[in-house]
């Protein structure tokens, strides 16, 4: 029998903030080297809030990893991400996390260095102003 590894759920956090990169239409890593996700751990639920509103020209943000841009939250509308908006990828039918047919969450494992990345997606429009906190509760099983 092996000895079952129990960091427990450890949460990771990511922020687009406008100020530093920018609102070009884009796919953007705000993960750094040293902040990507471990390669093998397993992502439970993202959650997200939105410390300033996100503005630009009919402008949507996604989140997403190296792989697939919306695993976390699909494309959204600016109009939908107004100062104190809070969701989560649970729920966010669309995202790679949220199984649509039978409404439930679906763990995702981080197989490679392009999914350990975290990257916002700006599109239809450049983003003038925006700040969203992106919290990535993820487990780290034995190996």
């Amino acid at each position: 029998m092996t000895a079952f590894k129990n960091d427990g759920v450890l949460v990771q956090e990511y922020v687009y903030d406008f100020s530093v990169h920018g609102g070009a239409q884009a796919a953007i890593e705000i993960s750094t080297a040293n902040s990507r996700l471990p390669v093998g751990s397993i992502i439970k639920d993202v959650h997200f809030w939105v410390e300033t509103a996100i503005d630009g020209t009919s402008s949507t943000l996604a989140a997403g990893n190296g792989t697939t841009a919306d695993a976390y939250h699909v494309a959204t509308a600016e109009a939908t991400l107004a100062i104190n908006y809070v969701g989560s990828a649970s729920r966010n039918k669309g995202a790679s996390l949220w199984d649509d047919t039978n409404d439930n969450l679906i763990p995702y494992r981080v197989a490679d260095a392009d999914k350990s990345k975290f990257m916002v997606t700006i599109a239809t429009g450049d983003l003038t102003a925006g700040k969203v906190h992106y919290m990535v509760e993820y487990f780290n099983p034995s190996r």
